[in-house]
């Protein structure tokens, strides 16, 4: 007799540098709740990540379709067809021909889900996997569920059609869900606000503390991307250099950009060069997180200086390390660090502001230590790692 639900995490492009937190969720869904768990994604990511779970990460891919299955997904898609044209909003859908590969994918995971006896289908997306999910559903596959992660407007079309039939959906973070009440009203009742959450028990203080600055040793954590704020963070930093020569630092910067160091890296290389910070200045690349782990271990203070941020793992995992942060107070951050009291919070794209919380951080140890412990309980209590794994499996327990 089966007493749990099989479900299948749909992940876009997995595994990808971000995706460690979604690893944690399936492992906590395995671990602590008895579900069978089945990876499945869109497609392999543009470029390798080496995360240490990488290896047991086993993904079923949608696309591309071997020969064999293509046919089998074109048969079950006609087998839907008089299921779909039934209903009116799947009909006007079909009318525009870019989602036509999206259908095919959806009868695709349709068989995959017959197949394995998916019972539930978890969507981390709100874009096209969303409603491929959505299509899924309507040619009479499983139940499925989506996550926000982010403003609505970075995903997509036709959001209406993917939240119709959702079963529940995750946003990250009570802004979140203010803003999508604005534009969804009638899936008030669906939502709830699960945040992400990291491992306390491996990101903890370090038992052997960093030398005591000078140098002042920063970490930076995220990919590299416009939207993290970089060009403001050199900005400060070189204002630093100039305004405070008696405040010597380095920034470490770990993550990469999307076309594997070959886009937007260029571009912060350059700027590196023309504000005289090569020697401030370190651009590790892609990272694992014993990397990242390592680097949180080594430094004094952790510095995100991102335009928006729906929430922000990396902070949460600086953080849990006991590490006095300063970011941005942009998107959800304000859920997660309270000013002056988790850490420091300034004004997105003010590299003034920032490189002045940076110079308090740096003069002030015991703002240091108090920042650093006020993060760490703040995380432990209300951000641990299984945080969305039980909150799923609670919500999975009433719609079943």
């Amino acid at each position: 007799m089966k007493h749990s639900l099989d479900i299948g995490v749909l992940i876009p492009e997995f595994p990808g540098q971000t995706h460690s937190f979604f690893w944690r969720e399936i492992e906590a869904l395995k671990r602590y709740h008895g579900h069978q768990v089945q990876i499945i994604s869109t497609r392999l990511p543009p470029q390798k990540v080496h995360h240490e779970w990488v290896g047991k990460a086993e993904a079923t891919y949608l696309y591309p379709i071997a020969p064999g299955a293509l046919i089998l997904a074109v048969v079950t898609l006609v087998a839907a067809l008089p299921r779909l044209l039934a209903q009116a909003d799947v009909r006007k859908l079909l009318r525009q021909l870019r989602n036509g590969a999206l259908l095919l994918m959806a009868a695709h995971l349709l068989r995959l889900c017959r197949r394995d006896g998916i019972d539930h289908l978890h969507v981390h997306s709100c874009a096209n996997a969303a409603l491929v999910a959505a299509l899924c559903q309507r040619m009479g596959g499983p139940r499925y569920s989506l996550v926000l992660h982010g403003p609505l407007g970075d995903y997509g079309p036709e959001q209406p059609f993917k939240w119709r039939r959702a079963a529940f959906v995750f946003v990250i973070t009570e802004k979140l869900r203010q803003e999508m009440l604005q534009v969804l009203p009638e899936a008030a009742d669906k939502m709830h606000v699960v945040p992400m959450g990291v491992d306390t028990d491996r990101f903890a203080p370090t038992p052997i503390p960093a030398p005591a600055p000078p140098p002042f040793l920063w970490f930076s954590c995220a990919r590299l991307n416009r939207i993290k704020g970089f060009e403001t963070l050199l900005e400060a930093l070189a204002a630093l250099q100039e305004t405070h020569p008696d405040l010597p630092c380095h920034v470490t910067i770990a993550g990469e950009d999307e076309s594997g160091g070959e886009g937007y890296r260029r571009v912060l290389e350059d700027r590196i060069s023309s504000l005289g910070l090569a020697a401030h200045v370190t651009l590790l690349g892609a990272v694992t997180q014993a990397d990242v782990l390592a680097q949180l271990h080594r430094c004094h203070g952790f510095v995100l200086a991102s335009l928006h941020e729906p929430l922000g793992v990396a902070y949460m995992e600086a953080m849990a390390c006991s590490l006095p942060v300063v970011g941005t107070d942009a998107g959800g951050v304000g859920e997660l660090i309270t000013d002056e009291q988790e850490g420091l919070l300034v004004p997105a794209q003010d590299a003034e502001a920032l490189m002045q919380a940076m110079v308090r951080v740096m003069q002030d140890a015991d703002l240091r230590d108090t920042l650093g412990r006020q993060a760490r309980h703040r995380i432990e209590t209300q951000f641990g790692a299984r945080r969305s794994a039980d909150a799923l499996a609670q919500v999975l327990k009433g719609v079943d």
